[in-house]
């Protein structure tokens, strides 16, 4: 290497080094309150935190021994939906690396860091790519899903351009100039081994409909190129490369979805299991949001976008901004009335004003792009040509026809019933996320062509005030006529007083024009800007316009401008949605978890294992019950299809009648004595009722403890005579069996048909684990007993004294084992053995990435010194 190919290496890693320093600054200027050791209050986070707790504190404390099963929610159910392992997978220590700092500000950096890379792979300039990097990351949707907690879905959203950018790049490289393979072959190598190890950090974020996205985004791409290719004879000389190109993408892509194979065989097998595998159940007794081939279409599109609802990605407020605004209460008409009328605290109804009157049911805020983004985008359009143009319009246009969802349902079924998985995943408005990509793609794109004086005048002035009058034109029409908006009233209006509704009219007026005042302002200054670019200084030399670097100086000060102008309107309107009133102590965080009176009474109990329903929530719908507590009851959309359909047609109807018997008793001694036999509950040892957080918890004295022997076998053929008929007999005394255990079933029905058992066996716990239950037992002949457990069919066994036994599934879901004569002790295990065949693979595949990055980087870097040299 030479001494001058050394400095420029220098020098551009040195402008690397300023550039991520700078992202560094804007991700933790957007949120300095993390810098003082707060956190943002997220809700599905501290949900998130009350599900797991048992398996962190298990895990932690018994490390080599971790558990892959909890007891906290449904009765027990695995940990692989909410807390996967990560063992043998080498890639894990990069994405943590990455995510290291304090979150939510090491997301943005990801983010920032991916979209700079991202538009770099497209070859726009830098200061363009630091610019579209801020539009990118700081979309309103990105600064919502923080603010609530989904984690996960930011994450997978900061890894999705990285992916991209290694795509584009790949693909590009196919057309270095030079002879033979060694001009294009190597880059592209090392393209499609960072694209697999991109694929592995996106996977890993865990959120599959975002990846599900990006398949689609990556597949048009590829598509459009490949036309583009083929429709030039010049550009199809190319095409074995491209099929080259695509052949490396396509292994090393699986083999970087192949690292997270310790977490995805595990969720993969559950899957089957769970509401998104369908019921087995025929007619009304299945459930209403699936079926067997995946989610109900009314369920999916639920959260479906609205026609009249999508201006507000260049007006924030277009149709109320978010369901609880929070806004100033100096300027709210609703304030003001409710000081008026005297009402405590007006002022405090400012911070969650019901502002969206939009027709989704509820939403944390609008998909506000940026205008300035819009604007940029539509002039891309105007001045752009090529495939990138083509192929981001299209992908643009399909992610808006899916976000409608329900509003556009032709596209929507024809996806739903033709498209692989798509019917797997619900909220389709969740498409719109790829709109934060393709328009700032675009938009910067055309920036990127007027900075490098590749637009000529009269075509920007052509395309340019096109793009101003769709855009500020129609922020001032709004202005000026906000009815355009719609009516501005919601159906849950309708529940407010007559003076508070019209007030609330007024509010969603006001903000509206301030919003479209605010959006037209930031289009015209960014117009203006690029004009101010295009013109001719003073005392200018006669060759200004048509020399290129005369006039870049200009150029690229408008081109800061329009960053800062970008900056300033996304960090604004982004904390409308994260402010410093989203941010909490540490302390004051984990104070969410405080036991209340009534858990250190029920804890006070030294019995190993029993479970709790509380009342005081949603018993199915909340996930902060499992903190203290083995729980009915709980918050999964991954919960056991099975003890879905056990919600569904018997633990709602008993605990409605628990409800209702408490709340005729007149003390705690009557509660008692009203209470029914739930035998449901009982069956699933569910031993006490919380109503008051403050007053004693109620036992439920019928409970059938952690196992029983049972008498008789009833037979049945079928999921629903199955179900139907646990509800017909004595639990207590029998054991409910289906034909799918037909053999267990035979030697059950064997072993009862003799004389009476002693009355003198016995089966208690004697140790309890997550994952590991034993139980010391006395029978004076072959018996079946019945376990208050979940029986889920992947990896737990039984062992007596050592010798495994079978388990059969009974009485809808829970275990079964016909246990030998004679004292014993049994012991459950949950040992699933994908988890083993999980970690070899991601090892193997983690291995085999690495080494291909090492020896790309490495190939390449020797290849192109020689060729300097």
């Amino acid at each position: 290497m030479t001494k001058n190919n050394l400095k420029a290496l220098l020098k551009k890693a040195g402008v690397l080094a300023g550039i991520l320093l700078l992202f560094l600054v804007i991700a933790y200027s957007f949120v300095p309150q993390v810098l003082s050791g707060k956190v943002v209050n997220q809700s599905d986070i501290t949900g998130y935190m009350s599900m797991s707790h048992q398996t962190t504190e298990w895990n932690a404390a018994h490390k080599g021994q971790e558990t892959h099963w909890t007891d906290a929610m449904f009765g027990g159910m695995p940990t692989t939906s909410f807390q996967a392992s990560h063992e043998g997978d080498l890639t894990q220590g990069i994405y943590s690396l990455l995510l290291k700092g304090k979150r939510p500000a090491s997301y943005l950096f990801v983010c920032l860091l991916g979209a700079f890379l991202l538009l770099l792979s497209l070859g726009v300039d830098t200061l363009v790519a630091v610019a579209g990097a801020v539009a990118v990351t700081f979309c309103s949707y990105n600064i919502q899903i923080i603010q609530v907690g989904h984690n996960t879905k930011m994450q997978a959203i900061a890894f999705l351009p990285w992916v991209m950018a290694a795509v584009i790049f790949t693909y590009r490289s196919i057309f270095r100039e030079g002879k033979g393979w060694k001009a294009w072959l190597p880059v592209t190598v090392l393209g499609s081994a960072l694209f697999g190890l991109a694929m592995s950090l996106q996977v890993k974020a865990n959120h599959q409909q975002i990846t599900y996205y990006l398949a689609i985004l990556i597949a048009l791409y590829v598509v459009t190129f490949f036309i583009w290719l083929v429709a030039s004879p010049q550009r199809r000389k190319s095409v074995g490369r491209f099929f080259a190109a695509s052949a490396l993408l396509l292994v090393l892509g699986l083999l970087g979805i192949g690292t997270n194979a310790i977490k995805l065989a595990p969720l993969y097998e559950y899957t089957q299991h769970t509401m998104r595998g369908g019921s087995e159940l025929s007619g009304s007794s299945a459930s209403a949001e699936v079926n067997d081939k995946g989610l109900q279409l009314d369920y999916a599109t639920a959260w479906s976008y609205g026609w009249e609802e999508l201006p507000n990605m260049m007006i924030p407020n277009f149709n109320g901004g978010a369901s609880g605004a929070r806004v100033n209460p100096d300027k709210s008409s609703v304030v003001a009335v409710c000081k008026e009328y005297g009402v405590p605290n007006a002022e405090s109804m400012a911070d969650q004003l019901p502002l969206y009157w939009g027709s989704q049911p509820f939403t944390a805020g609008p998909m506000y792009m940026g205008a300035i983004t819009i604007f940029l985008f539509l002039l891309g359009l105007f001045i752009l040509d090529g495939k990138e143009k083509w192929w981001l319009l299209a992908a643009t246009l399909l992610a808006v026809g899916l976000g409608l969802g329900r509003n556009f349902m032709w596209l929507t079924e024809l996806f739903f019933d033709h498209v692989p998985m798509y019917n797997k995943f619900r909220t389709v408005s969740m498409a719109l996320v790829l709109l934060q990509f393709t328009l700032p793609m675009l938009g910067f794109l055309a920036l990127d062509r007027i900075l490098k004086a590749g637009c000529p005048k009269k075509k920007f002035l052509t395309g340019g005030v096109a793009a101003l009058v769709l855009t500020a034109g129609f922020c001032l029409l709004v202005y000026a006529f906000p009815s355009i908006a719609g009516s501005f009233t919601s159906p849950v209006d309708a529940q407010l007083p007559e003076q508070l509704r019209k007030a609330l009219v007024d509010d969603r007026i006001t903000f509206l024009r301030s919003d479209a005042l605010r959006s037209m302002l930031l289009i015209v200054g960014s117009f203006l800007l690029l004009w101010w670019a295009y013109s001719v200084p003073k005392n200018a030399p006669q060759t200004y316009e048509s020399d290129p670097s005369i006039g870049k100086a200009r150029r690229i000060e408008a081109v800061a401008g329009i960053a800062c102008l970008i900056l300033v309107d996304l960090f604004t309107v982004g904390h409308r949605y994260l402010g410093k009133e989203d941010f909490v102590s540490a302390r004051a965080f984990s104070n969410s978890f405080s036991k209340r009176p009534v858990d250190e009474m029920i804890l006070a109990d030294s019995t190993l294992s029993y479970r709790v329903v509380d009342l005081t929530s949603s018993p199915f719908n909340d996930m902060f019950n499992g903190y203290f507590h083995k729980n009915i009851g709980g918050y999964s959309p991954a919960k056991l299809q099975r003890y879905q359909d056990l919600i569904d047609r018997y633990l709602t109807a008993e605990l409605e009648e628990t409800i209702d018997s408490i709340s005729r008793a007149t003390s705690i001694p009557d509660a008692l004595n009203r209470l029914p036999s739930n035998e449901i509950l009982s069956a699933l040892n569910c031993k006490y009722f919380i109503f008051n957080s403050e007053a004693v918890p109620l036992e439920n004295r019928n409970a059938y403890g952690n196992a029983w022997f049972v008498l008789s076998v009833l037979p049945v053929s079928g999921p629903d005579a199955e179900i139907a008929s646990i509800g017909e007999v004595d639990l207590r005394n029998v054991a409910v069996i289906g034909d799918d255990f037909a053999e267990s079933r035979e030697a059950v029905q064997a072993a009862v048909s003799g004389p009476v058992p002693d009355s003198d066996d016995y089966i208690e716990l004697t140790s309890y684990a997550p994952g590991e239950l034993h139980y010391r037992y006395a029978a004076c002949m072959d018996r079946p007993a019945v376990f208050s457990e979940v029986y889920y069919p992947e990896g737990w066994v039984a062992e007596v004294d050592g010798e495994r036994v079978d388990m059969f599934r009974c009485d809808w879901i829970l275990r079964g084992i016909l246990l030998p004569q004679g004292s014993h002790e049994l012991v459950m295990k949950f040992c699933p053995e994908i988890y083993s065949t999980g970690k070899a693979a991601s090892a193997a595949c983690s291995w085999t990435l690495l080494i291909l990055v090492l020896l790309s980087v490495a190939g390449l870097f020797c290849f192109d010194t020689r060729k300097r040299d």
